[in-house]
């Protein structure tokens, strides 16, 4: 008997609680569990400690909006400062960045490459540190470090320094996107995922859209003895170390631990997730979960993945690095070519938001999406390597940054597709070491000297953007195939799916025969 039904049994019908008593006195039980004390003291939680509770579509939509009220905020500043910190040294490349650091064109382009040896260096101690450690206040420290390196880079005029500096702003920046994949994972069930992914990824185009702004009105700063380049990195990097601060103070860790969200609410919070069939954050370090995501042959996902991004990252590299330049070689001065760029940069809004909305909107279409969004670049780089008209040039240079939806997609794909805590730690390790690699290599794709400009780069970008569309086909074949392996099995057994039920155990996808893959 509850503790709400010894209360009515006692008391005199007078004083009987009333429907609305009751309901709250039901939200107090629901939260007393000793799960919560478990999952404060890091512990992976299962079934049996976690009774289900019925949660209500309308309570459902109040805990999902309160989340993203908070959540949705910080990672979408988080990584628009992100991309505009990254992409500093692109726009000031177009003023003279190239020339007062004494750097040759081959030095630009490392300089566009040691960030990413930077990042990937720090990528495996970074899948350490984001299980073992908080999550929120790593991240947090993380974005202030940062910042201030990105306000050092107004300093050095000679490549060496130059080189330094983007090298620990690479590892600094390596855990934002892999941490905040996991954070969605924790907060939001695996078909709001795509879009809430989508939402703080299209901050890239954000972010391009603000940096170039920023930079127009950097570029009219004048102060003896310091170059206008130059306050497109204190600007930016001051920006950011404030808002690091802003992150640490609100940004939660887990569901229970929520401090926007009262007792009920959190209990809420935790069972919306429990269709998701993963553990909400186990500190354990599983070396069966590590062998099961770096084995193709037992499951060939992670492998998968690090090919499709690094086919759409070794054009990235090139593209984010020469964006400008590329541009500018079309004939235009630095403020025009900062001007024209504008409407690329809402692009890069577009693309990643209209995709994740078409596989948040569709059931079963994200590799469909993966697939339809590489087309536009496609044709962008043809064009681009093609032809020398003005017009057509233009247009392909709008249409180049459509495959970011794409790689949107597949950073959330180990949020979805992916089970047990050591195992998604590492296949997002390898989805974001093939990011880094595809973009320590694009760089040296691009050359300058070239007639016309950049031509090797266009077409070592239609290899690759060739290449990644039928092998996203092909994973969509075996994730059809493994679940329908799986519905034999449990029609052998006399059993049905069921989407909504799960546990919390840290089993694998592998492990767990009640998983299924989104297509």
């Amino acid at each position: 008997m509850s503790e709400i039904e010894e209360v009515k049994d006692v008391l005199p019908a007078e004083v009987v609680p009333s429907e609305k008593d009751v309901r709250a006195l039901e939200r107090v039980e629901s939260a007393q569990s000793n799960v919560l004390d478990d999952l404060s003291k890091g512990k992976g939680i299962s079934f049996n400690d976690l009774p289900i509770i019925e949660v209500s579509e309308e309570e459902n939509k109040r805990v999902r909006r309160k989340i993203d009220m908070v959540l949705l905020p910080l990672t979408t500043i988080a990584y628009t400062l992100q991309y505009v910190d990254r992409s500093a040294m692109s726009y000031a490349a177009v003023f003279t960045f190239r020339t007062d650091v004494h750097l040759t064109s081959d030095q630009y382009a490392w300089l566009g490459s040691v960030y990413y040896l930077g990042y990937l260096a720090f990528e495996f101690p970074g899948g350490w540190m984001l299980q073992r450690l908080p999550i929120s206040k790593t991240m947090g420290v993380m974005i202030i470090i940062w910042g201030g390196l990105l306000m050092t880079m107004a300093a050095p005029r000679y490549f060496a320094g130059m080189a330094a500096l983007r090298t620990l702003l690479g590892a600094a920046e390596a855990l934002v996107t892999p941490g905040f994949v996991l954070l969605v994972s924790r907060f939001y069930k695996r078909e709001e995922q795509p879009l809430r992914v989508g939402i703080w990824y299209c901050c890239n185009g954000l972010g391009s859209f603000i940096g170039a702004l920023v930079s127009y009105g950097m570029g009219h700063v004048t102060v003896k003895g310091v170059p206008s380049w130059a306050w497109i990195f204190i600007l930016n990097g001051g920006v950011t170390v404030l808002f690091g601060f802003v992150f640490l103070l609100f940004c939660p860790e887990h569901p229970h631990t929520a401090r926007f969200l009262n007792a009920h609410e959190k209990r809420v919070a935790i069972e919306r997730v429990r269709g998701n069939k993963s553990s909400l954050g186990s500190k354990e370090i599983k070396w069966n979960q590590v062998k099961e995501a770096l084995f193709p042959w037992i499951d060939p996902q992670g492998w998968a993945y690090f090919w499709i991004v690094m086919c759409m990252t070794i054009p990235n590299g090139g593209i984010a690095n020469f964006l400008h330049l590329i541009l500018q070689s079309y004939g235009y001065s630095a403020f025009q070519t900062i001007l024209i760029g504008l409407p690329q940069a809402v692009l890069q809004i577009i693309f990643p938001l209209s995709g994740a909305y078409i596989a948040r909107r569709f059931p079963n279409c994200r590799l469909y999406v993966m697939m339809a969004y590489m087309l536009p670049c496609l044709v962008g780089v043809i064009i681009q390597y093609k032809t020398r008209e003005s017009g057509a040039l233009l247009f392909g240079y709008y249409i180049l940054g459509s495959y970011v939806a794409s790689l949107g997609i597949c950073f959330a794909a180990p949020g979805a597709n992916i089970a047990g805590t050591t195992k998604k730690v590492v296949v997002s390790a390898m989805i974001f070491i093939s990011y880094a690699v595809g973009n320590i290599i694009g760089p040296h794709l691009f050359i300058s000297t070239e007639s016309p400009p950049y031509r090797s780069g266009m077409f070592a970008c239609i290899i690759c953007f060739s290449a990644a569309i039928p092998m996203c086909f092909l994973l969509r074949l075996y994730y059809i195939r493994e679940n329908k392996r799986r519905d034999r099995l449990m029609e052998a057994r006399g059993e049905t799916y069921d989407e909504a039920a799960g546990d919390f155990a840290d089993r694998t996808d592998v492990e767990n025969v009640d998983f299924r893959y989104a297509l």
